[in-house]
């Protein structure tokens, strides 16, 4: 790890609480995460995890309370304060740069680089690191060509090759494949059943905790509502902690399939360029009937992301068939808004809205190129 590996160290919140005027996000938060063990922080949406872990990295700066480090009170101020203390955080949205390659993004990552870069041995180097990995990933790539998934772990390995001692996983799995999400967790695990790292993971998914974390805090509404070892918990005693003694309404798990629902979308022998423009991806046959609901799998970077880019009308198809309902579908915004078809990106924040305008000004953007009299702008 290329700014010299240290051994796992421990960190503890003692009464953290961060006001926002009058608003309480966290109320007398007190968390211990012992060197070298993967501890869980659950808790629905709004409950305070993100807001004291970004206390901890010294995103915020919390109304009272303090940090220790080994053991040893800390002033953490700011991101480079935290990064001093072999503090890193992979975050629930990406903070890669995407005009750049992998291997750039993790040699600029650095807190110092020299001004003239010799890359034939910053190559080398990465390749002895990567050997480490138990992934692949295509560090000559640029970042905006990677799927959701890769990010995600070169995010992970970022972290890593600045040889961190504590890392805060903010859902890390959210946009992983459930065996990337094995793959991932499994490494980080084995790093800290070695002493090499500790782990601070946010997640809502049980499964996740119980088979890779040892300890687990649940916030409620910004409040510490327990803590425990994992193997003490089981799922119900979890979301009980979560969202209270409330009865949870049972679930069918799949609803019955009626084989003679109508075709709503048919897909035939369709044939698109994929991100690099170096290969196809194919469909040959895929029919999805109405009140379906029906899964891509596959590993990251195999075709899901460009099969779904051309039923939205964002990437040419070279030959095939596309139908909707019976009509033959071409990805228009005409066509798309006539037979109501919609599409929810990997990354909403980057691909489906604009973070910098206000709610009312994204929602008015669905009728930007319609006039007056409901047609449209040609």
């Amino acid at each position: 790890m290329r700014e010299g590996s240290r051994k796992a160290v421990g960190v503890e919140t003692i009464g953290m609480t961060m006001r926002f005027g009058a608003f309480t996000a966290l109320g007398n938060v007190s968390i211990k995460v012992p060197a070298g063990s993967f501890h869980a922080l659950l808790g629905e949406n709004g409950a305070g995890k993100s807001t004291l872990v970004k206390c901890m990295m010294g995103f915020y700066h919390p109304t009272s309370g303090d940090i220790l480090v080994d053991g040893r009170e800390v002033a953490v101020a700011s991101p480079r304060d935290a990064s001093a203390l072999g503090l890193g955080m992979v975050y629930q949205h990406f903070t890669l740069v995407p005009s750049l390659t992998g291997a750039e993004n993790l040699v600029i990552s650095r807190e110092k680089v020299p001004g003239i870069i010799d890359w034939r041995k910053e190559r080398a180097d990465l390749a002895v690191f990567m050997e480490r990995m138990p992934f692949k990933l295509p560090l000559d790539v640029k970042v905006a060509e990677l799927a959701a998934g890769e990010k995600q772990k070169l995010e992970i390995v970022k972290q890593l090759y600045l040889g961190r001692s504590f890392l805060v996983l903010d859902e890390p799995t959210s946009v992983l494949t459930p065996g990337e999400a094995q793959e991932v967790l499994g490494l980080v695990r084995d790093m800290t059943k070695a002493g090499d790292l500790t782990v601070l993971m946010i997640s809502h998914k049980f499964h996740e905790v119980t088979a890779f974390a040892d300890d687990v805090s649940v916030l409620r509404k910004g409040r510490l509502t327990g803590t425990g070892c994992v193997t003490d918990l089981d799922h119900r005693k979890m979301a009980a902690m979560m969202i209270g003694d409330q009865p949870i309404a049972a679930l069918d798990s799949r609803a019955e399939p009626k084989p003679d629902a109508e075709i709503v979308l048919k897909v035939k022998a369709l044939k698109a360029p994929d991100r690099t423009g170096l290969k196809s991806i194919r469909i040959e046959d895929l029919g999805v009937r109405s009140g379906e609901i029906v899964g891509i799998a596959g590993i990251s970077g195999n075709g899901q992301k460009e099969f779904l880019e051309v039923l939205a009308g964002l990437r040419p198809r070279d030959a095939g068939e596309v139908m909707v309902r019976g009509t033959a579908y071409a990805a228009t915004r005409a066509e798309a808004r006539a037979l109501n078809v919609r599409l929810i990106p990997e990354e909403p924040l980057k691909n489906a809205c604009a973070p910098k305008m206000t709610v009312a000004e994204n929602i008015s953007f669905r009728t930007f190129d319609i006039d007056g009299n409901g047609k449209p702008v040609s």
